[in-house]
């Protein structure tokens, strides 16, 4: 009996160190994937914004500049915040985002190389159809926000360092208040703007969103209602793009950054940005500054 034991030992030996092979295999081609490692690299790499995807931008967007140019563009979709961070470390040849203080913050660390005005969209506040806190009475933003406030209302945020989250700590801080001292009807997704508006229309609350990604999904959204929508300055969502600073960071893609970052304030750019209609709503208003 001892020979068959052995046999089935050393076999499952072998299938122990093939796993453990494969799974080294797997992590080598996720790192070099995510840090660009190796020159070989035939696409662009981006960190963006949740928002250009969940809008559906991106998939319209991208293969209209690779037919242009034959330059494939890949991206992974985040909060801005953590899109800087990739560009920080290098892990991305540019950025796609909408935070004006942490972009400034990033130009003004050297780690991006130029940045190009794109489009804008609006913030929104959006909660449920029979609005406890009164926000269609609201005569500002930050008048919404402390009427959610003072109606202890469910409060979703996103709470990921977006550029939408961003926005809502400046609205708070605008009404005179701090969510560190927020009871529990101030909850954080930690999600991006379209997982957030699902959770808020399954708990039928209150939430900060770009209109571009509400219009994309209001129809998904059956118990939430767009509630306060004003010209106001405060609300506008700026976005720009950012090619990463290629002597910190030298394995970049920076001309082919540079490449795109152009072609999205070109004529032929922001002709299609504003083209782009969802539901008969233009998502984004194209405002192109080429500084790249």
């Amino acid at each position: 009996m001892a020979r068959p034991v052995r046999a089935m030992h050393f076999a499952a030996s072998r299938r122990y160190v093939a796993v453990l092979l494969a799974a080294v295999v797997v992590l080598v081609v996720v790192g070099a994937y995510l840090s660009g490692v190796g020159r070989g690299r035939g696409y662009l790499l981006m960190a963006t914004t949740t928002s250009t995807r969940d809008t559906g931008l991106l998939p319209y967007l991208l293969p209209k500049f690779t037919g242009d140019t034959g330059i494939e563009v890949r991206y992974v979709a985040v909060g801005t915040g953590q899109a800087l961070d990739a560009g920080r470390r290098g892990d991305v040849d540019f950025v796609m985002v909408h935070a004006p203080g942490l972009e400034d913050q990033f130009m003004a660390d050297g780690q991006g190389r130029c940045r190009n005005l794109i489009m804008y969209n609006r913030f929104v506040i959006v909660g449920p159809a029979g609005d406890p806190a009164g926000i269609t009475r609201s005569i500002s933003g930050a008048d919404g926000f402390l009427r959610i406030y003072q109606n202890a209302s469910l409060f979703e945020s996103r709470a990921d360092n977006s550029g939408t989250h961003n926005k809502e700590l400046g609205l708070w801080a605008a009404a005179g208040l701090d969510p560190v001292s927020f009871g529990p009807w101030y909850e954080k997704t930690n999600q991006g703007m379209g997982n957030t508006l699902t959770i808020a229309n399954e708990k039928a609350a209150y939430t900060l969103s770009d209109d571009g990604t509400w219009y994309a999904r209001e129809s998904t959204l059956p118990y939430l209602r767009l509630l306060f929508s004003r010209d106001e300055d405060v609300l506008r969502n700026q976005y720009s793009v950012i090619p990463v600073e290629p002597n910190l960071h030298p394995g970049v893609l920076f001309n082919e950054a540079v490449a795109f970052a152009q072609w999205l304030v070109s004529p032929r750019g922001q002709g299609l940005i504003g083209a782009f209609t969802v539901g008969g709503h233009m998502i984004f208003t194209p405002n192109g500054v080429q500084a790249c």
